[in-house]
C-alpha cells in the first residue's frame, strides 16, 4: 500500500456507533436499567463528549466502547465491525492513574509496545516522540512517585495513544485535579487532539470542559440513560482559553447547564420543587441553586 492510499485508509478509522443500546444490571436481585436506548455516533478523528447527572450511564456507554461491559440489547461497532472485547485498537484513559510504580515514565508508556512485540528501538522511539508532545520529555527517567497529578494523568494519556489505537475513550480523566491543573490539562489535550486527529469519546460532569474539547456533546438524561440533546460546538480550532470568555461560550454553558438541571431534579426523584429550591438558595449564597446540582 502505498503512502496516499495509507493516508486515505486511516482517514476513514475511528468511526465509533452505537445502536439503541440498552444497558440492565442487577443489584442484591434488583434489576437496574441504565441505559435505555441510546444511540450515539463519533466520526473518525471527532472529539465527542457524553455529559450528565451522576448515574446516568455515561460510564457505562464508555465500558460498551472500551469492550468490557457487553450491552443487554443493541449494538456498538469500531469500523463497521462489532465491539465484543477490548483490544489495543482502543485505547482507554480513566479517573485514576493507572501506572506501574516500579517502572520510569518512558517505561510506563513503552510497556503495551512492548507486549505487542514492538522492538526496543521502535518502542524508545514512539515513546519519546508522544512524550514530547506532551511536554514530558524531561521526566522520561522519572517514577510516577515523583510527579504530579496532572503529570501522571499525561503519562497515561500518552501510554494509551502509544500502540496508535483508532480511538481513544476517557472516563472523567481530570476529575480528581484541581481547577488550575484541570484548565491545563485541557489545553494539553485539545493541542495533542489536534495533531493526532484521533477519535475521542469523552466523559465528563464539567459543563466547560465538554464545550472547549469538543466537536458534539451528548447529554443524557437521569437513569435510565436516553439522550437528551445532540449539541454542535461551532468554536473554530484551534481552541484557545480566551474563547471561554466569549458570549458565544457563555450561551452554551448556560444552555447547557439548564438541561442538566432539569436531569439533576428529575434524579433526586422529583422530591425538590422550584419553590423549595428557590427557598434553598437565600441560604446558599450566591451560587444558589447551581451549588447543589
Amino acid at each position: 500500500m502505498n503512502a496516499v492510499a495509507s493516508r486515505q485508509k486511516s482517514a476513514v478509522q475511528g468511526h465509533v456507533e452505537m445502536h439503541d443500546v440498552f444497558i440492565r444490571f442487577k443489584v442484591n436481585g434488583t434489576a437496574i436499567e441504565a441505559v435505555d436506548g441510546v444511540s450515539i455516533h463519533v466520526q473518525p478523528g471527532e472529539f465527542v463528549s457524553l455529559i450528565g447527572p451522576s448515574g446516568c450511564g455515561k460510564s457505562s456507554l464508555l465500558n460498551v466502547a472500551a469492550g468490557f461491559v457487553q450491552p443487554s440489547s443493541g449494538e456498538a461497532l469500531l469500523d463497521g465491525v462489532r465491539i465484543e472485547r477490548p483490544g489495543s485498537d482502543r485505547g482507554v484513559v480513566f479517573q485514576q492513574y493507572s501506572l506501574f510504580p516500579w517502572m520510569t515514565v518512558r517505561k510506563n508508556v513503552e510497556f503495551g509496545l512492548k507486549i505487542k512485540g514492538v522492538s526496543a528501538n521502535e518502542r524508545e522511539k514512539r515513546a519519546r516522540t508522544l512524550l514530547g508532545l506532551a511536554g514530558l520529555l524531561h521526566f522520561e527517567n522519572h517514577y510516577p512517585d515523583q510527579l504530579s497529578g496532572g503529570m501522571k494523568q499525561r503519562v497515561g494519556i500518552v501510554r494509551a495513544l502509544s500502540t496508535s489505537p483508532q480511538v481513544l475513550l476517557m472516563d472523567e480523566p481530570f476529575g480528581a485535579l484541581d481547577s488550575q491543573t484541570r484548565v491545563v490539562m485541557q489545553e494539553i489535550l485539545t493541542n495533542m487532539w489536534q495533531r493526532l486527529r484521533i477519535s475521542v469519546l469523552f466523559i465528563t460532569h464539567d459543563i466547560d470542559e465538554a464545550i472547549f474539547l469538543s466537536d458534539r456533546i451528548y447529554v443524557m438524561t437521569a437513569r435510565p440513560g436516553r439522550v437528551k440533546s445532540e449539541i454542535v460546538v461551532p468554536l473554530p480550532r484551534p481552541r484557545t482559553p480566551e474563547m471561554t470568555a466569549t458570549p458565544e461560550f457563555a450561551a452554551m454553558v448556560k444552555a447547557i447547564k439548564g438541561l442538566i438541571r432539569e436531569e439533576s431534579l428529575a434524579a433526586m426523584g422529583g422530591e425538590l420543587k422550584e419553590g423549595g429550591l428557590a427557598g434553598l438558595s437565600t441560604e446558599m449564597g450566591p451560587q444558589g441553586v447551581e451549588g447543589i446540582v
